[in-house]
């Protein structure tokens, strides 16, 4: 543990309190959008304590975000001077409060200062601290995220007759900063040329005054367009990010596909904040579906522990649960499975239990809400999501079905995990059999999307989830791959979002190949118009600002969604082949796919460590930088040394 004096806080409340921050933050054609499900909010006053056996006497100092006392065996003392603290036995308690921010306390001392062994509590509820590396000195300021900044200049300015628009050369965030304002001037951004220019239809716009110097909020965008008469003396971009370090990376003999790997890259920098966003410009709030993906890329990229437990904190809130995570019930399966999954990667078991019982009470809501045949069905306030598509959604849904079944079979392992009773009220065994009584279509290959309404339709969203998932046996798995996923009459998935679950699926069953060509044609049909970014969204057959349209807003379409990044991870995960094969990654493999692919170089992090295979026309070499690994290549299966490489003809 490290011996450096951090700022701590109840655990939980400091994700809690960002999230409330960034979700206000949004605005639409200058007015504020707040988020519309319900948000948690941090616990206002809060008990800090922990006990020493000090060998001497000593002294410490504490200090508060908010207002609060310090207690030593019982006498009260105040903060911000120091607390002479005798030899032997001492229970040292601080009370914070604070009704407006993030209730935290920071003590620095020789011996007695605060970090992650001091414990919490509300009431009777005991509870850990967390804390960030970030603030270590009684100056910093908790409810401050710890960007880092650097000046980002504009590449180009045009005079356009009412106006200066200035292009910043790609996609980028950050505040825009003016000097020497003549003028009342009007700011539209665009991540477009045509949205900046178009006054009535820019998402986002504000209007400042004259002024010798000004910083703006922090936005999304390439290109701002200044109506004004007079020029400004400077203008220039305070780019905001975190300092994430790539450990991914991937080439191969077609030099597109390292520029779309490097575009999803950016994409995803950029979506990386104090949580994964959805997209930096117009949502820029967190939503489960979209952080379950940012999470699979996150792991083949810059593997950062921190945002993802960062993000599921500031998802999953506190109870009692009112409604599902974002109002969708796929969302809230989508939570359960992410923190199995982050847990299977890592290992981090203080982490599982620190969450366990809210996510437990997740759950329990989420099954206080099944129908007669224990279905998840729509109730009054829920959103049945799945996918952007025209599917059956009258009566309970497949997809739904096998997400509870999935996560039931998480929250098991999670409770044995974190040492809990396993009381999960699904049995698992009755749930399958009664999803393939209800949905399953054994002469047509696949599942259907609803029984209700009697129309047995087949979809590929509830048939990819049963593939990811391994709801279905080799056979049953054949006939979904050939019937319902290779078969042209089942309707295509249409957004990136599905699709990249599909891509998954198709990989996860041999078809790499299938992925490489939608990476060339899709990522790479958005290269070839000049994105600087990816898209939420893409269409071969629209033209110009056509590209830029989406739901009913001439420029609704994100030009910069983590979604967009997922080519990482299969390029990662399939192309390159590596993955862990048991929990904590103390074991992984690397089974690599070149596909259409006459060589390639990829780097993939895996937990403790990075792996590096290159493959071309003489074999494969694998170098790892630690033990636990099998290279499985031609049939055949060979140990990976740590630093130690491996070659195989």
């Amino acid at each position: 543990m490290d011996k450096k004096a951090k700022w701590i806080w109840y655990y939980g409340d400091y994700e809690i309190f960002h999230s409330l921050l960034l979700h206000e933050r949004r605005q639409e054609f200058g007015n504020d959008y707040p988020c519309f499900w319900n948000q948690s909010h941090v616990y206002p006053s809060v008990y800090f304590y922990k006990s020493y056996v000090l060998p001497v006497q000593t002294s410490f100092t504490a200090y508060v975000n908010g207002v609060g006392y310090v207690v030593v065996n019982g006498t009260k003392y105040a903060t911000g001077a120091p607390i002479k603290c005798a030899a032997g036995e001492n229970k040292i308690e601080v009370r914070v409060s604070n009704a407006r921010g993030l209730p935290a306390v920071f003590i620095e001392g020789e011996t007695v200062f605060t970090n992650e062994t001091w414990c919490a509590r509300i009431a009777d509820e005991e509870a850990a601290v967390g804390a960030h590396p970030e603030y270590t000195s009684k100056d910093d300021n908790v409810e401050v995220f710890p960007f880092s900044y650097r000046k980002f200049e504009y590449v180009s300015v045009e005079n356009t007759g009412n106006g200066f628009l200035y292009d910043f050369g790609r996609e980028s965030f950050g505040m825009l900063i003016m000097k020497g304002v003549k003028n009342d001037t009007g700011v539209y951004y665009g991540e477009s040329r045509e949205e900046a220019l178009d006054m009535a239809n820019a998402l986002i716009r504000e209007d400042i005054p004259a002024c010798d110097e000004i910083e703006l909020r922090s936005r999304a965008f390439r290109y701002v367009f200044l109506k004004t008469t007079e020029k400004p003396e400077n203008v220039y971009l305070n780019y905001e990010y975190l300092p994430l370090v790539d450990i991914g990376s991937f080439s191969c003999n077609d030099p597109d596909v390292e520029k779309i790997y490097d575009l999803c890259s950016y994409t995803f920098h950029l979506n990386s904040r104090e949580f994964f966003l959805d997209g930096i410009k117009r949502d820029r709030w967190v939503w489960s579906g979209d952080a379950y993906q940012s999470f699979m890329v996150n792991r083949y990229l810059y593997a950062d522990k921190e945002i993802t437990k960062r993000t599921i904190n500031a998802l999953l809130g506190k109870p009692p649960y009112v409604q599902h995570i974002n109002t969708i019930n796929d969302y809230s399966f989508y939570l359960m499975i992410s923190v199995y999954d982050y847990w299977f990667e890592t290992a981090d078991t203080a982490f599982v239990k620190n969450v366990y019982d809210r996510l437990y009470g997740l759950y329990e809501f989420c099954v206080s809400r099944l129908d007669e045949n224990g279905f998840v069905h729509k109730v009054c306030g829920d959103w049945i999501f799945v996918d952007w598509a025209i599917l059956d959604k009258q009566g309970p849904m497949c997809a739904e079905q096998i997400l509870l079944w999935y996560a039931t079979k998480c929250m098991k392992k999670l409770a044995k995990i974190a040492g809990k009773k396993c009381a999960c009220a699904v049995d698992t065994d009755a749930l399958k059999e009664k999803i393939f009584k209800y949905y399953y279509k054994a002469e047509r290959g696949g599942f259907i999307d609803g029984y209700e309404s009697g129309r047995n339709i087949i979809n590929r969203q509830q048939n990819v989830l049963a593939l990811l998932y391994d709801f279905t046996d080799e056979e049953q798995s054949k006939l979904i791959m050939e019937k319902v996923l290779k078969n042209p009459d089942v309707p295509p998935i249409t957004t990136p979002y599905f699709e990249f679950f599909e891509l998954l699926a198709m990989c996860k069953n041999g078809n790499v190949e299938y992925a490489q060509n939608m990476i060339s044609s899709y990522w790479g049909g958005m290269k070839a118009l000049g994105a600087t970014s990816i898209w939420e969204q893409f269409d071969p057959t629209e033209t110009g600002a056509e590209h830029y349209a989406m739901y009913g807003q001439l420029y609704g379409r994100s030009l910069c969604h983590a979604w967009g990044s997922g080519p990482i991870c299969i390029l990662g995960k399939y192309v390159a082949g590596v993955r862990p094969t048991s929990e904590g990654s103390k074991t992984y493999e690397v089974r690599p796919h070149p596909g259409k692919y006459k060589s390639f170089t990829a780097t993939v992090p895996i937990e403790g460590g990075k792996v590096t295979v290159k493959y071309g026309e003489n074999g494969v070499t694998v170098t790892s930088t630690r033990d636990g690994g099998k290279l499985i290549y031609a049939e055949k299966e060979y140990v990976i040394e740590k630093n130690r490489a491996l070659s195989v003809k």
